[in-house]
């Protein structure tokens, strides 16, 4: 059986879906359509288009360009690792909340580790022992901060600036 065109579902946009060569058998007895992996493939690579989603293949790039697990990913996303599993995978769709967040990962992988360290419950505590110790820290290492001044929130990077100025002003 041969023709171009495969219906879509209500909440899929663009209305009926036109692949072009598609070919495939049905069942003679019970007139069952049996596509090929191809046109499967096809088709679903559509469906991803219509509604402006990664394909699976895309998200697994991205947690792969990241250096991430698929459990790692998973956790960065706040999702279960199965289901981000389904969306490597093509047997789940991620909704587009994720599937933008994916895509803030693929370009700023860098803003979700801090994120991700402000979430940390100890990293308040962790700051102001830092900016406690700090003329200790200054006497032992001038340029002590400097390392550390790119991780910080903008609270937290007030906080120390305000105590440095305290230790260079006494």
């Amino acid at each position: 059986m041969t023709s171009p065109r495969e219906k879509t579902s209500a909440n899929i946009p663009g209305g009926m879906m036109i692949i072009d060569d598609a070919t495939w058998e049905a069942c003679a007895a019970c007139g069952q359509q049996i596509l090929p992996d191809e046109l499967s493939k096809a088709i679903d690579v559509e469906r991803y288009r219509r509604l402006g989603l990664l394909t699976p293949a895309e998200i697994k790039q991205v947690r792969e360009n990241t250096g991430l697990s698929a459990v790692d990913m998973a956790q960065l996303l706040g999702v279960g690792d199965k289901t981000y599993t389904r969306w490597e995978t093509g047997r789940s769709l991620q909704n587009k909340s994720n599937d933008t967040i994916i895509r803030l990962i693929d370009q700023h992988a860098e803003l979700f580790v801090l994120v991700d360290a402000e979430r940390d419950p100890n990293r308040q505590l962790m700051i102001a022992g830092y900016v406690r110790d700090l003329e200790r820290l200054k006497a032992d290492n001038l340029y002590a901060m400097a390392a550390h001044g790119g991780d910080l929130s903008r609270i937290a990077r007030r906080a120390v600036s305000q105590r440095l100025r305290e230790i260079r002003d006494s």
